[in-house]
């Protein structure tokens, strides 16, 4: 049974801190792959969202992972 968009917000605000704190502790590969998983959850809650605020809002932090996932990729790639 899929998780309710609540859950699954509420997931990806874990996996996105879970993200962040990895990111600041330079482990880089550990948190590209939990920005990837947030950024499949996000899909799922705006794929859900009936409000046009709301979805705007989630495209915007999601796209924000995305950028992210794409710093890193470069550093990765310069290491």
């Amino acid at each position: 049974m899929p998780l309710s968009s609540k859950a699954t917000l509420s997931m990806a605000l874990a996996k996105a801190r879970t993200a962040v704190q990895l990111d600041q502790a330079k482990y880089h590969d550990g948190a590209r792959r939990y920005y990837d998983e947030v950024v499949v959850l996000l899909e799922r809650v705006i794929a859900r969202a009936s409000k046009e605020n709301d979805i705007k809002k989630l495209q915007t932090i999601q796209q924000s992972y995305k950028d992210r996932i794409q710093e890193i990729d470069e550093l990765l790639a310069k290491a």
